[in-house]
């Protein structure tokens, strides 16, 4: 068995895990934090907005008000997270608009709702790619601990 051929690949096929995981982690994990949105627009433009989607709110920049998307929904924002971010809006719209600094914390305020539903299945996936790269890591360390000891091993006189 040839030590520092071995040594290779683990460095290389761990490196290559470690990246995957740690960068597949990092996406999923945010794109659990980013999925629930709320857009503002301007108050024509309800006959032109994308398809509905669950987690995603359309806002009137001028009263505060949610306008329609085609389409209807299931799941995603309730009942009631819909009337805190439309009060939200409308309080915010109470001065003649919501600019964008009014924009922003809408913005939290649907990344904090997206925390609260915490979606079970991007978490698994996160933890799946965090696993991957933590044996990646690990497989990287191996072979670089083989490869010290069989440079080692040919400095020692006799061998």
């Amino acid at each position: 068995m040839d030590v520092r051929r071995t040594a290779k690949r683990l460095l290389i096929g761990g490196a290559l895990a470690a990246v995957i995981g740690l960068v597949g982690a990092m996406v999923t994990d945010s794109a659990t934090k980013l999925s629930y949105q709320i857009m503002v627009a301007e108050p024509g433009a309800s006959g032109r907005l994308p398809a509905c989607k669950p987690t995603v709110l359309f806002v009137d920049r001028t009263s505060g008000k949610e306008l329609p998307c085609s389409g209807t929904p299931e799941g995603g924002y309730t009942n009631a997270e819909r009337q805190e971010i439309l009060q939200l809006a409308a309080t915010m719209a109470a001065d003649g608009t919501v600019d964008a600094v009014d924009g922003f914390k809408l913005s939290e305020l649907g990344t904090e709702i997206g925390l609260r539903h915490h979606d079970a299945t991007n978490t698994a996936t996160t933890w799946a790619f965090g696993t991957v790269g933590i044996l990646g890591a690990a497989a990287f360390v191996t072979g670089i601990v083989l490869r010290l000891v069989a440079n080692a091993r040919r400095k020692v006189p006799g061998r």
